[in-house]
C-alpha cells in the first residue's frame, strides 16, 4: 500500500474525515523530502487552494503529528519545523501485505460462498430433472394402460384425452407425443383437437381449482374485493397457477349460488366472502 493511501486510511481509522483541505496538506507533506515550517506548507497549499488559511494548516499539522505522520524537527530561524516521522517502511510494507492477505481471503471466501450456492442450485436442478424424468417414465406406463383399455383404437382419441386430462389435471406435451406415436395420429391433429375443446388444458394446472364468481349478484356484493384478497394470498392472478402447482385460480360469470355472494369454490366446496385470514386457513386444509 502506498504511503498516501496508508495515511488516508489511518486518518479514517482514527475517526477523522478526509476533507479537501486535509487531503491537500497530506499530499504536500508526503511530497516534502526535507524539514518544513508551517508557513512554508501554507505557501504551497495556497498555490493549490487560495482559500486555505494558516490556522487551518496549523490544526492539520497538529492532527498529523498526533497520528504519527510527522514530528517536530527543531527550531530554525525562530520557526518550528516538522519532518516526516522515521516510520519503518518495512513494517508498513508488512502491514500492507497483511491487508492484502485479508482482502484476498475475503475475496476467496466470497468466491467459495458463491460457488457453494451455485453447486446447491445445480444440485437442485439435477434433483428436479431426475424427479421430472421419473414422472415422465411413470406417465408413459399410465398412458400405455389408458390406451390399452380403449383397445388401441384411434377412434377413441377424445375419450383417451379426457382420461389423460383427469389423470394429470392437464395434457403434458410428452403425453400427447406418446398418444400420437401409439395411435399413429399426427401430433398436430391431436393439438388441434385439444385446443378446440375448452375442457382440455395444454398448460399446467394446480391440483386444486379455485373459482370466483364475478356475476352481477356477486359483483355488487364485492366479488372483486374477494378476488383481490385471493390474488394477494396466492400471488397469482386469474387464469394462473401457483408455482407449486397446488392451486389454479379462475373466474366464472355465475355459480348458481347468488345467496352466498360473493362466493368462491375450491374444488367442490363453496365459501362465502372469506376474509384474508380465513382464506389462508382454507388453503392450508388442501394438500
Amino acid at each position: 500500500m502506498e504511503p498516501y493511501l496508508y495515511w488516508r486510511k489511518k486518518l479514517k481509522d482514527e475517526g477523522f474525515r478526509i476533507t479537501a483541505t486535509r487531503d491537500t496538506i497530506l499530499r504536500i507533506i508526503l511530497d516534502s523530502h526535507s524539514e518544513s515550517a508551517v508557513e512554508e506548507i501554507h505557501k504551497k497549499a495556497l498555490d493549490l487552494d487560495p482559500e486555505i488559511g494558516i490556522a487551518t494548516v496549523y490544526r492539520n499539522i497538529n492532527l498529523l503529528q498526533k497520528i504519527g505522520l510527522i514530528k517536530k524537527a527543531g527550531i530554525n530561524n525562530n520557526k518550528l519545523r516538522y519532518v516526516l516521522s522515521e516510520f519503518n517502511i518495512e513494517s508498513l510494507e508488512k502491514e500492507s501485505d497483511v491487508f492484502k492477505s485479508i482482502e484476498y481471503l475475503k475475496e476467496l471466501n466470497g468466491i467459495r460462498d458463491r460457488m457453494s450456492k451455485q453447486l446447491e442450485e445445480v444440485e437442485k436442478i439435477k434433483i428436479q430433472k431426475e424427479i421430472k424424468l421419473e414422472e415422465m417414465l411413470k406417465n408413459t406406463l399410465d398412458v400405455d394402460a389408458i390406451i390399452k383399455r380403449y383397445g388401441n383404437d384411434r377412434g377413441n382419441l377424445i375419450q383417451i384425452l379426457i382420461e389423460a386430462q383427469e389423470k394429470y389435471n392437464w395434457l403434458p406435451k410428452h403425453v400427447l407425443y406418446q398418444i400420437s406415436e401409439l395411435l399413429n395420429i399426427p401430433l398436430t391433429k391431436i393439438y388441434n383437437i385439444a385446443s378446440f375443446y375448452k375442457f382440455f388444458d395444454l398448460e399446467p394446472r394446480g391440483k386444486h381449482s379455485i373459482v370466483v364468481c364475478t356475476g352481477t349478484a356477486c359483483h355488487v356484493r364485492g366479488s372483486m374485493n374477494l378476488l383481490q384478497r385471493i390474488v394477494n394470498v396466492l400471488g397469482v392472478g386469474p387464469g394462473d397457477t401457483t408455482d407449486d402447482l397446488k392451486f389454479t385460480l379462475d373466474t366464472v360469470n355465475c355459480m348458481g349460488a347468488c345467496a352466498l355472494g360473493p362466493v368462491m369454490m375450491v374444488d367442490k366446496q363453496y365459501f362465502s366472502n372469506p376474509s384474508t385470514a380465513k382464506l389462508k386457513k382454507i388453503f392450508e386444509t388442501f394438500n
